[in-house]
């Protein structure tokens, strides 16, 4: 049994309404409701439904690479889940306004198997495929449950046992569907959880910085473990003068170290205003000399911070709705746009963050015992700034070395500690922390920032490349009146990760570049303008193809009139073919026709009542016994029982000819 067409536009309504694709959902479903309107209908072959197929995985695949070069984070599989209905609705309109109503499941193959033809109606699958992705738009309210089992229940009314009563049955439901209620309540809250897992699972797979919360950073500081570092481009930088490297770009600082985590002791952010263009923010006075950088990077559901350079005080062709800054730096945006790239204005020799406070000079207790003895290693008290900064760096890059292998600590120190009296030996997050301590208790404030370390230029992009693996950490300095980069780490860090990365890394970096320079082209002005009149774009093409197919003598389109006709001349030829038909048409003759739903067995069993002929009736019974292997058994009937059975039809009409007129 097919679904009714009406619900199929039903469903599509629903599934506009949930997933806001109103501006799809609306035409599809006027064109379903058409059916009732429409009297036409085509006569589609098995190769065309086929192309029609075809068509349609070519739909999903444009849909895919756009998905994939515009938003590549886990929600990319929620945002193909709600296209689906419109990426298969070629087919599903197809069989609607097709003569049969119905499609051989092998045209659906892409290889093509010789079997045994299978015919099913895809309105079912496609009303379930239209509720599914409409759930996939998780929005937690009522109103989806409702609409869902409104649907859901008007489906199954179709498909309901005749044997019980439509009051018990709608009672049946109610209650079912109030407890579908509570379990649709704790599977939303299941589904969450486990979606904040995996999101967070896989942003701390990449390790340092994929994920930054402006307010506090977990380090590995004490992990057991070999920090694994990913070789995936996160952002570009294009440099106005490509021969400088930029550097370290800033993501957030924090004041205050305790068990290996930094905190931002005063977080709060406050907002910065957009010019009038709306894309232009400004945070601080433009100097008489500046440098530009432009970043292309991407933001988690429009959301993130933004890295920029030290000294930044404008950033350009921003398009985000509300932007906020605190006191260390930090820039948050929010937008509706993953996918942004942005030009940043910048003089290294400004310092827009906030002064330094008395946090910027606290030591955590359990890590004083330890800096103290250091201190008095480097007899750096007293010295000047610039001094200190010397003594500092030389003792790191003489007495340590790098390491992603991740040591724990021991009963007596912490981890940091042992860093620096024990094993001296860490990643970035080690000396950077070490660093910004060592220097509070020099006297000089400091703070403990995150960002990437801008190092790699690609001939083939012409600009900077930024791995998740170059992730960095570093100390800002508070000197001569102004924050200044600081970092310690030994410079050949990027040496020993680029040993550790695979020969064939060239292959997803030519993949990143495509996805890039794709995902700027639908960017572009000209995609945006295609994007508005899109819809009657791809009417047209249907449009066209629909014409095409429909010439030729490919597809004939038939009225209601010529449908009928040929369905009863596709019975008369079933009939021809067999000649059981000889002796119905006899029959039917005389007025003892067979009732359209009576089978023939029945049909007999009733000639027994009405007819005096009973010997005739009963060599009837054993014919119709070998016609129905004949028309139904998927094996037929030997060539010796075809002669059999024409012959006992031959001669069951001579004898009833003869008893008819004796009668």
């Amino acid at each position: 049994m097919k679904a009714p067409v009406l619900l199929l536009s039903a469903a599509l309504i629903f599934w506009g309404w949930q997933a806001q694709m109103w501006i799809f959902a609306i035409p599809m479903a006027v064109i379903l409701a058409g059916y009732y309107l429409i009297n036409w209908r085509w006569d589609f072959s098995h190769d065309d439904f086929r192309r029609i197929a075809n068509l349609c995985l070519i739909i999903l695949i444009i849909v895919l690479v756009y998905l994939l070069t515009t938003n590549r984070s886990i929600y990319l599989v929620y945002n193909l889940l709600q296209l689906f209905p419109l990426v298969f609705f070629p087919l599903v309109a197809a069989q609607t306004y097709s003569i049969n109503e119905s499609i051989d499941i092998r045209t659906l193959l892409i290889v093509k198997k010789q079997s045994n033809s299978f015919s099913i109606n895809l309105n079912y699958f496609y009303f379930a495929l239209c509720i599914f992705c409409a759930g996939t738009a998780n929005t937690n309210n009522i109103y989806f449950y409702i609409g869902m089992l409104v649907l859901t229940n008007i489906a199954l009314w179709f498909v309901r046992s005749q044997r019980f009563s439509p009051i018990l049955w709608v009672g049946l439901i109610l209650l079912a569907g109030n407890i579908g209620f509570i379990g649709q309540m704790g599977v939303y809250q299941l589904q969450q959880h486990l979606e904040n897992t995996v999101v967070g699972w896989l942003s701390n797979a990449n390790n340092i910085g994929q994920v930054i919360d402006s307010a506090t950073k977990r380090t590995s500081i004490g992990e057991i473990e070999v920090l694994k570092q990913s070789n995936e481009i996160i952002f570009r930088v294009a440099s106005d003068t490509p021969q400088v490297s930029p550097g370290l770009l800033k993501e957030a600082a924090y004041d205050k170290y305790k068990s290996s985590v930094w905190i931002a002791s005063n977080p709060t952010s406050i907002p910065v205003k957009p010019d009038i263009n709306g894309k232009t923010w400004r945070l601080g006075n433009k100097p008489t000399n500046s440098s530009k950088l432009t970043i292309s990077a991407t933001l988690n559901k429009g959301n993130g911070l933004l890295r920029l350079a030290d000294g930044t005080f404008e950033i350009d062709e921003l398009p985000v709705s509300q932007m906020e800054i605190n006191k260390y730096g930090t820039v948050k945006v929010d937008g509706k746009v993953d996918v942004i790239a942005y030009q940043v204005l910048f003089n290294n020799n400004l310092s827009l963050d906030s002064p330094p406070t008395e946090d910027d000079l606290q030591i955590a207790k359990p890590e004083r015992q330890a800096i103290n003895e250091i201190i008095s290693k480097l007899d750096i008290k007293g010295k000047s700034p610039q001094a200190i900064l010397q003594r500092v760096d030389s003792f790191f890059q003489r007495n340590f070395r790098y390491s992603l292998k991740l040591t724990a600590k021991n009963n007596q120190s912490t981890a940091l500690s042992t860093f620096l009296l024990q094993t001296r030996s860490g990643h970035c997050e080690y000396f950077a922390t070490a660093t910004t301590l060592l220097l509070r208790a020099a006297g000089i404030p400091s703070r403990y920032a995150v960002g990437y370390s801008v190092q790699e230029f690609s001939p083939l992009e012409n600009q900077y490349i930024v791995r998740s693996r170059h992730a960095h950490a570093w100390t800002l300095a508070y000197i001569d009146s102004r924050w200044q980069a600081f970092d310690t780490t030994p410079a050949d860090w990027t040496n020993i990760e680029n040993a550790n990365v695979s020969k064939l890394a060239f292959i997803s970096d030519l993949w990143s570049f495509f996805s890039f320079k794709l995902s700027g082209w639908l960017r572009s002005g000209l995609v945006t303008n295609l994007s508005q009149y899109g819809w009657w774009l791809i009417s047209s093409f249907i449009f066209i193809w629909l014409w095409k197919l429909n010439s030729h003598h490919r597809v004939r389109r038939l009225s209601r009139k010529q449908r009928l006709t040929k369905q009863v001349n596709k019975t008369d030829l079933i009939k021809k073919d067999y000649e059981f038909y000889l002796i119905e048409n006899k029959l039917h003759e005389l007025g003892l026709s067979r009732h359209p739903s009576e089978s023939l067995k029945k049909w007999i069993d009733r000639l027994k009542e009405e007819l005096p002929v009973l010997d005739l009736i009963e060599d009837l019974a054993s014919i119709v016994e070998l016609h129905y292997r004949d028309r139904y058994d998927p094996q037929g009937i030997e060539d010796s029982e075809k002669a059999i059975l024409k012959s006992a039809i031959q001669a069951w009409l001579i004898v009833w000819q003869k008893d008819f007129h004796k009668s």
